[in-house]
């Protein structure tokens, strides 16, 4: 069983004020929530987040999925065969593991007639254009939906290397290829995702980051994939600023086609 290699090195670190609603930076926050496969054991070891620098604390750079009413279209792409294609789309919003169901004060967005948060619109696009099966990865633990609240407990999470249970399951025995869609928090993965890539053995397989951010793109992302997961192929992936993800649909899309979907 593969170890958890080193966590929560992050080169970019905390901003100060939780509670700065600025529009600069990722100055969001999301609770984090993640659905796991129960498959391969990994060692639960982490390492403290570094300390501050004085710059650091001079930016703003914490994400949630921003507030958008702006409807994403919808397409009607050729749907391959999930059951043979090997393509998992894997995601973790904050909307669908709060502590109550406030939707309205989880950034949201309305998708093919339904309210969700970003990411799920986002992992949307890319299971339809793809074929790929959805799976949310959903936690134990309830977050918080306030912001505030929200953005001290994804700092304290990460601050104590927090790995959260996993709520939800999936035998990814038969994919390939793994899209993992999530916001960035505090410059980097939220903690449910490290859970995510603890949880299970992506070796031989492809897996590509996309997420929704408000400033960072996709942060360290690439290189924590390629960390933790050494025996998989990591892509580039993808990123859109929280508050476009209601009109990406195109050019999400655009970059699957440049990829072979």
């Amino acid at each position: 069983m593969k170890k958890l290699a080193a966590l929560l090195a992050l080169t970019a670190v905390f901003l100060s004020a939780c509670g700065n609603n600025t529009n600069s930076g990722d100055n969001g926050t999301t609770p984090s929530q993640t659905s796991g496969t129960v498959g391969s054991e990994k060692s639960a070891d982490t390492t403290q987040a570094a300390k501050a620098t004085e710059d650091a604390r001079e930016e703003t750079e914490i994400t949630q999925d921003s507030e958008t009413s702006e409807e994403v279209k919808e397409s009607q792409p050729e749907q391959i065969d999930n059951a043979t294609n090997g393509i998992l789309v894997a995601y973790f919003t904050a909307a669908e593991n709060g502590e109550n169901d406030a939707m309205t004060s989880a950034s949201k967005l309305t998708f093919r007639g339904e309210d969700m948060g970003n990411a799920e619109a986002m992992a949307n696009v890319v299971a339809s254009y793809t074929g790929g099966d959805l799976f949310s990865i959903q936690t134990v633990k309830d977050y918080p939906l306030e912001y505030n609240d929200l953005a001290d407990d994804a700092k304290a999470e990460q601050d104590n290397g927090e790995l959260p249970e996993l709520a939800t399951s999936v035998d990814i025995s038969g994919y390939d290829t793994v899209f993992v869609v999530y916001p960035i928090w505090w410059y980097t993965m939220p903690q449910p995702i490290y859970s995510f890539l603890d949880e299970y053995d992506f070796s031989g397989k492809t897996l590509i980051p996309v997420t929704t951010h408000e400033g960072s793109g996709l942060a360290d992302s690439v290189s924590k994939f390629k960390e933790l997961e050494p025996d998989a192929t990591v892509l580039e992936g993808y990123s859109v600023s929280g508050g476009s993800v209601g009109g990406s649909q195109t050019d999400i899309e655009d970059w699957l086609k440049e990829h072979g979907f």
